[in-house]
């Protein structure tokens, strides 16, 4: 695992602590979980930046939750924004009233399977057919002959039982993948079973967000479930190569590499308008040797009309923010960090002419942005620099370089520590056959005694290298929890921009 300022950012920005000097002008969202980690960093540097005070949240509660909450009671929102990786269907975009709101594409992301099958370093394919028959519970074995045929050089234990993990609530994600294989094989998944909630068999596994979904398929060796390329990476799993539409296995990663994703996004038929409907929008299964096959467009839901907030300012700021996942110097980190891939070209310019064309109330502070330094201008009210940071960041980025250079060293010893227990593994037949070939010599028991003596040896180095690696884990605990210090004594940006209440300055972080 590599670190980066935006990880120790996000670990320690819950820390900073509340100024009641100045009630800060706030924003707040709901939605999908995604690109919850995009919208967090973006927020926490906008947070930093700013001369005023401003809160700025996002709740991640799943695409479900955030359409409804930007629904509200149908004239009310109860959210200032919401957000999904599906668009609104056609009965909910036909409620509103006509040209009333903007679906904002954001970035494009790669849904995708993970596992924890003892498949040790061997690749895994599976056709959607396959899966199907796994979600369904007909294939209940990594060792079925129709997984085994499609992986040849798969070894397993002749016992090895699968656990599936579904996504409860209503889940963007769980839309798409269940679209994906009924579009991609019907006979196996029928309609019934298309959409964000669906009705999975009992002896399969409820699991909350892309965080639980990730917890599911670590805890129980076995385990097949469904998340966002981003957050499966970087907690470490092993991804299921999938058979794409030119028939050709391939993982997210490949297919990133290859413009794959946004090549989803450039065959799709979207609407003329911003305010058109996206209900028959369709990224999936998409033509080309390296289009990755369940990619999802994310989605920004705003009203044309914001007056409905009661703060002029925050009205503005909601602008502001709109623009900064648009701009070069916020959404590079969430393609860098969280593995998604930027809207761009004429789609870029739609949503940047749509924010322009939001209402606000009458006499609203504009918020603006300062990349290169103004003299004066930059030091004005309402203005985001980035000239303006916290000392807690400087030394954020020297601890981001050491801990990258242990989380190497970890690597290397994890790597020597499993090449010795396979020589290991082999010892007793070496030290069995050795006697064996040498009975009839003077030195048989000296060579003997020899290969048990390697063979204590190697047990020895191992036991060093497991407890350097143990050693190592606690120095990068304690190096986070010191960024946790720091920024609660030191940042004073960070101090007077989080002016809440302790509980609601957790529930950023913690959904």
């Amino acid at each position: 695992m590599m670190f980066s300022r935006v990880t120790l950012f996000l670990a320690s920005s819950l820390m900073a602590a509340p100024s009641t000097a100045q009630a800060p002008v706030s924003v707040h969202g709901s939605g999908t979980t995604n690109p919850s980690k995009c919208y967090w960093t973006i927020m926490d540097q906008m947070q930093i930046q700013s001369k005023n005070p401003i809160r700025m949240t996002y709740r991640a509660v799943g695409s479900s939750t955030g359409q409804a909450e930007f629904i509200g009671d149908g004239t009310l929102s109860d959210n200032m924004f919401g957000s999904g990786d599906i668009p609104m269907s056609q009965d909910k975009y036909d409620a509103f009233p006509a040209d009333s709101f903007f679906h904002l594409p954001v970035v494009l992301g790669a849904i995708t399977f993970f596992h924890s099958a003892p498949t040790g370093d061997t690749k895994l394919n599976l056709s959607a057919c396959t899966l199907a028959k796994i979600l369904k519970r007909e294939i209940t074995d990594w060792s079925d002959q129709e997984i085994m045929k499609a992986n040849p050089d798969l070894v397993l234990p002749s016992y090895s039982p699968i656990t599936v993990a579904h996504r409860v609530k209503g889940s963007s994600s769980t839309a798409s993948i269940t679209q994906y294989l009924h579009q991609t094989c019907p006979a196996e998944w029928p309609e019934e079973l298309v959409g964000k909630t669906i009705d999975w068999n009992a002896d399969t596994s409820g699991c909350e967000g892309s965080g639980g979904m990730s917890a599911c398929i670590k805890n129980v060796v076995g385990t097949i479930g469904y998340i966002d390329m981003g957050h499966g990476h970087a907690e470490g799993l092993a991804e299921i190569e999938l058979l794409n539409a030119d028939e050709k296995y391939i993982s997210t990663k490949e297919a990133a590499l290859q413009g794959g994703i946004m090549a989803a996004a450039e065959n799709a038929d979207l609407p003329d308008t911003l305010m058109g409907s996206f209900a028959n929008v369709n990224l999936l299964n998409q033509g080309g040797p390296f289009t990755w096959p369940i990619t999802a467009m994310t989605y920004i839901y705003v009203k044309k009309d914001l007056t409905f907030i009661q703060d002029p300012a925050s009205q503005t700021l909601l602008k502001a923010f709109l623009k900064a996942v648009y701009s070069d110097e916020y959404i590079t980190q969430c393609e860098e960090e969280f593995g998604f891939v930027r809207i761009g070209g004429e789609l870029r310019d739609q949503a940047l002419k749509s924010i322009d064309e939001i209402i606000t109330s009458a006499g609203a502070p504009e918020w603006s942005f300062e990349t290169d330094t103004e003299k004066n201008i930059g030091q004005a009210d309402y203005v985001i620099s980035k000239k303006r940071q916290s000392y807690s960041e400087i030394e954020q980025d020297k601890l981001v370089e050491m801990m990258n250079k242990l989380s190497l060293r970890i690597d290397e010893l994890q790597a020597e520590n499993k090449s010795m227990k396979s020589t290991i593994a082999s010892a007793p037949t070496a030290t069995v056959a050795a006697p064996v070939k040498t009975a009839t010599k003077e030195t048989s028991g000296n060579s003997f005694e020899s290969l048990v003596n390697e063979d204590e040896d190697e047990q020895v180095k191992i036991a060093l290298i497991m407890s350097s690696v143990s050693i190592a884990l606690w120095i990068v605990t304690a190096l986070i929890m010191v960024v946790n210090y720091m920024s609660a004594s030191g940042s004073n940006a960070a101090a007077t921009t989080n002016a809440a209440k302790p509980e609601e300055m957790m529930e950023a972080g913690v959904n």
